[in-house]
């Protein structure tokens, strides 16, 4: 399994992050989306804050299709997979589940959800 995702699967992963987002929660805008090593970083501007909010961190289990899903932790100013309430979902899935199940959190319900 390849320790880090391809350039390919990064640029596909950012499209399918900011599709989801901007489709479910549009009054946040495009998302920040930042990828370093295993890592993929999701910030968007939450109402009422001067700049981007941390919200979720993805790291690669070797697909496009699924990854290990870190919420930001205010408190502490870190990432944690821990942490993420297990009513939410699960700690790995798509990119969209993590978006699902972290967004929530910080900005609310999205659209249709």
């Amino acid at each position: 399994m390849p320790q880090t995702p391809d350039q390919q699967t990064r640029n596909a992963v950012t499209r399918r992050i900011t599709a989801h987002v901007t489709a479910g929660w549009p009054r946040l805008g495009e998302p920040l989306v930042r990828h370093r090593g295993q890592y993929c970083y999701v910030a968007a501007l939450l109402p009422g804050r001067s700049g981007p909010t941390p919200i979720l961190r993805l790291r690669y289990q070797g697909s496009a299709d699924h990854w290990a899903i870190a919420i930001y932790k205010a408190s502490t100013g870190q990432y944690t997979e821990a942490e993420l309430p297990g009513s939410f979902g699960p700690v790995t899935g798509t990119p969209e589940q993590g978006i699902d199940d972290t967004f929530i959190l910080y900005a609310g319900p999205g659209t249709g959800n």
